[in-house]
């Protein structure tokens, strides 16, 4: 039985920002928490190659950083249910798996409730910077993932293959590449600092190599990221 060797996994990286203070302001009397929240996700494709057991890493991206402010009143602060769903409605479109969500949202009360516990009764703000880098790796079997599409590619061409429309292809942005890496179309390696064209789905190829793929598949050659055919 051949194993299984694609796997994408995540990894969180939290920090404790420099700015944490607590301050007393008379034109608010209320209490509050101010929570400036960024989140920097990096997404990095991996490969093991027919000569090593071990990935090698073909290209990592990091996506602009996604900040946050969130405002916790004390009436909220002080039910954890409330506090919990402000947060994780204010961050839920960050690139996090769901299952890791609970931790965001742990870590950012964890360390508003460290300073509220030692601020003096006469101040009633809070102000924290948090921050997390999100890390999201897909690694590959480069043999098996070509004999694999080679298989799909063979079964669609009986049922009669679907190429993208082609207003999709050219509607495909080209990214400037940070890191060497290899097309996994063509084998062959990008130019350091060069450019690749980006699907949807974050995968990166040579431009006349996933144009030309999808001019006869509408599907993503790494994670069947399925394309427009209409």
């Amino acid at each position: 039985m051949e194993e299984e060797i694609d796997y994408t996994e995540q990894s969180l990286c939290f920090y404790d920002e420099v700015h944490k203070k607590c301050s007393f302001t008379t034109a608010s009397p209320e209490f509050y928490i101010n929570i400036k929240y960024s989140c920097t996700p990096t997404l990095s494709d991996w490969v093991v190659c027919q000569d090593s057991d071990e990935p090698r890493p073909l290209r990592s991206v990091d996506w602009p950083t996604d900040t946050k402010l969130i405002r916790l009143s004390l009436d909220q602060f002080s039910c954890e249910e409330k506090a919990r769903k402000v947060i994780g409605d204010t961050i839920k479109r960050w690139v996090v798996w769901v299952e890791y969500r609970p931790l965001l949202i742990d870590y950012a009360l964890e360390k508003a409730r460290e300073v509220v516990e030692f601020m003096p009764p006469s101040h009633n703000a809070v102000h924290l910077n948090l921050h997390v880098n999100s890390q999201l790796r897909h690694v590959v079997d480069e043999a098996r993932a070509m004999r694999s599409e080679t298989r799909r590619s063979r079964e669609e061409a009986k049922a009669g293959m679907v190429c993208t429309v082609e207003s999709s292809i050219e509607s495909l942005e080209s990214t400037t590449l940070i890191e060497s890496g290899s097309c996994l179309i063509c084998l062959e390696e990008f130019v350091d600092g060069g450019e690749g064209v980006m699907m949807p789905c974050l995968h990166i190829f040579h431009g006349d190599c996933i144009k030309k793929w999808l001019r006869t598949s509408h599907y993503c050659p790494i994670c069947r990221f399925e394309m427009p055919t209409s």
